[in-house]
């Protein structure tokens, strides 16, 4: 039952109204600390440490904390994980964040002296500041934000936040490796952190120990007031430290506001009301028999702008606990390892672009990342124009194709100068993308940027096997962990001659065992690569084309065809782009060959011939292999009128090799004939 020793002022106050006033009938931030809490209990050992630490925290929370004079620093690291979206905001946008954090936190707001009269005495500074660390584990020199590029920032399914977490640890720009949990608070900023989720955190637990696991995510769009963010998104970060520091929501431990039988749970703070939870701010809400703190930071209302003073002395419990490694972040030594008691010298020059793929015409930002406090650049852009600028940050324009490198030196006192070299840092692709149709067989392949970008995943040309020809793309899943992912882009194409494409490829894929769950998604771009649809699903069982096994090369009969049938209006522009994205699910490599793109379908039109055709390659120059299972007796080859061009009569064989150097480029249908059955193909001649 609570305890409320403040309510004899509560009820000797005339309450003066104030209008029903609400700012959103929806919720403006979804929490999912709860909902990550829920799944972290099916685990026997964890449930077996949270309950023991919640019973700690209990018996020695104070009832209240006043103002002490001691404040203390909390070391801190934003990790930017980006796909190179609008995911990847900018330092900026990070002090922003921190700032707001900083002042939520010390009740520095300008409208916390609107908070209602009934709440004003119990507004506490919880004296805590989070302060950016300036060095890195290892002990180098660093800005207190790293940047990992990944798929994994869009992660809407899961809300562990593992492979975010694995991402940071092997691909950061600063150091690789665990950032401990009891050293830093590790603040994970991505693209998504869960369907539905502005951000979620874990209450102290030494479950976690060391890991990076005990920190932070947020959303791009909620961290901080600038940016992808806005001010009311900025109340998120302050939420989540309130859970990272013990706070449950005023209605306790679920993600469920607004539900009467909330009013039987407590959040273990004498000075909250019991309350029901609100998603909106009626300033007269009264719920379980009190009036609610709709304005309190752990409530979900827009309005949030306090901490009470209970809550402050459950912060300060949890803060001064060994639980979670929290009580080691505000240590001497501590501060000194990471560098927040100290002006960091100058150490490391370095940058960002918002995108570090383009296309010719396109103005990129580059953004100083340099640490600490420098007061000059210098900046070198290959092949751009300008090629050259001395701003903090700047805009520059690549207007051809190509790969270039960008240079930047910067000092921090006009003495001392260090260099950033990044090469290959940009690839620039042709905004007029390669007429159609596109054929790719692998069989003659420059499998470099631009043409081919593959920075995730490992893929390769292979002459393992291939569906015609020589060789194939083969990706490299055998014996990944699962739920990795691989990604490789293509080029640009213009489609804008028509509101249709063909896209159709072969592929051929075995899993182990049954257990196995890959799959394979082709995405989309109609602006050169900034986002991207997903046109294609291939999983599970449809992925798949021949028996399990432990390993994998398939043969003839163990390739199938995937045909994308959504390359429609929008996408029919002059940039066009394509992606493949597999996650590994346990299954065997994967092989991929015969990519068409085209205006005229290019697979089978009538299919009524008994057994496999092949006909390659496709698109062709001079000659045209035909290969049957079962054998045929007449070739005729048609062109778009339904003329024939050439006919060739055979006695019950199964291939033949057709010679089209005299024919025009274009399209053209090959029909097939065994007695009265008869197949058409269709296929494309380019010089």
């Amino acid at each position: 039952m609570k305890k409320f020793i403040y309510y004899s002022y509560f009820l000797l106050t005339i309450i003066i109204s104030k209008p029903l006033y609400l700012l959103s009938q929806t919720p403006q931030h979804n929490c999912g600390q709860h909902i990550a809490l829920k799944e972290l209990l099916k685990n026997s050992d964890f449930k077996a440490y949270y309950d023991q630490e919640q019973r700690s925290f209990s018996s020695n929370n104070q009832i209240i904390a006043p103002k002490s004079g001691v404040v203390h620093k909390i070391p801190v690291v934003f990790h930017i994980v980006h796909n190179n979206g609008i995911e990847k905001i900018d330092r900026s946008q990070v002090l922003d964040a921190l700032e707001k954090l900083n002042i939520d936190l010390r009740a520095l707001r300008p409208d916390t002296s609107t908070v209602d009269s009934l709440f004003q005495p119990l507004i506490a500074d919880i004296e805590v500041e989070f302060v950016l660390a300036t060095k890195a584990p290892d002990g180098t020199c660093f800005s207190g934000i790293t940047m990992t590029e990944t798929p994994y920032s869009y992660n809407n399914g899961d809300i562990s936040g593992s492979d975010q977490v694995d991402a940071v640890m092997m691909y950061n720009d600063v150091f690789q490796g665990n950032w401990p949990g009891d050293q830093y608070l590790n603040v994970f900023v991505c693209g998504a952190v869960g369907t539905g989720i502005a951000g979620y955190t874990y209450y102290p637990s030494g479950f976690f120990g060391n890991a990076m696991n005990n920190g932070i995510w947020l959303r791009h769009d909620y961290c901080g007031s600038i940016g992808t963010a806005n001010p009311s998104a900025s109340k998120t970060f302050v939420h989540e430290v309130g859970h990272w520091l013990n706070l449950p929501h005023t209605w306790g431990s679920t993600n469920e506001p607004g539900l009467a039988s909330n009013c039987t749970s407590d959040d273990g703070v004498a000075d909250t009301p019991n309350t029901i939870g609100s998603q909106w701010c009626n300033y007269n809400e009264t719920t379980c028999g009190s009036v609610a703190n709709i304005e309190n930071h752990m409530e979900y209302s827009p309005c949030r702008k306090m901490f009470t003073l209970g809550q402050k002395a459950r912060m300060r419990t949890a803060l001064n606990s060994g639980t979670g490694g929290r009580s080691n972040l505000i240590t001497p030594a501590n501060h000194f390892a990471t560098g927040i008691d100290t002006v960091a010298p100058f150490c490391k020059a370095d940058f960002f672009a918002n995108r570090y793929i383009t296309c010719s015409g396109d103005s990129l930002y580059f953004q100083d990342y340099s640490y600490h406090n420098p007061i000059s650049w210098d900046w070198y852009f290959q092949g751009a124009n300008p090629d050259s600028s001395i701003s903090e940050n700047t805009y520059t324009t690549y207007p051809s194709p190509g790969v270039y490198d960008v240079s930047l030196t910067a000092s921090g006192d006009s003495t001392n100068y260090l260099t950033e070299l990044k090469n290959d840092a940009i690839i620039v692709m042709d905004y007029n993308g390669d007429q159609l149709p596109f054929y790719e067989g692998f069989e003659n392949i420059n499998f470099n940027a631009p043409d081919w970008i593959s920075n995730v995943g490992n893929w390769s040309i292979t002459d393992e096997a291939a569906y015609n020809g020589n060789y194939s793309l083969k990706l490299e899943n055998d014996g990944v962990s699962e739920g990795t992912k691989h990604i490789l882009e293509s080029k640009t194409f213009d489609l804008s001659d028509s509101a249709k494409a063909f896209f159709n490829f072969k592929y051929a894929f075995a899993r182990k065992n049954t257990s196995n769950n890959d799959y394979l998604k082709v995405l989309a771009s109609n602006d050169c690569g900034k986002t991207w649809s997903v046109r294609k699903i291939i999983q599970y069982s449809q992925l798949i084309t021949a028996p399990d096994q432990n390993s994998f090369i398939p043969s003839f009969s163990e390739w199938k065809e995937a045909t994308v049938t959504s390359i429609i209006g929008p996408f029919c522009v002059q940039n066009f782009r394509f992606k493949f994205e597999f996650q590994s699910g346990g299954g065997n490599n994967l092989y991929i060959d015969n990519i068409n793109i085209s205006y005229e379908n290019t697979t089978g039109i009538s299919n009524s011939f008994t057994g496999e055709v092949s006909i390659y390659p496709n698109p062709t120059n001079d000659i045209l292999n035909i290969v049957s299972s079962n054998p045929f007796s007449k070739i005729q080859v048609l062109d778009m009128m339904g003329k024939e061009v050439l006919m060739n009569n055979k006695s019950n064989i199964k291939s033949a090799v057709i010679n089209t150097s005299f024919l025009e480029n274009g399209y053209y249908s090959i029909k097939i004939s065994q007695g009265n059955q008869v197949s058409f193909y269709s296929f494309i001649k380019v010089n």
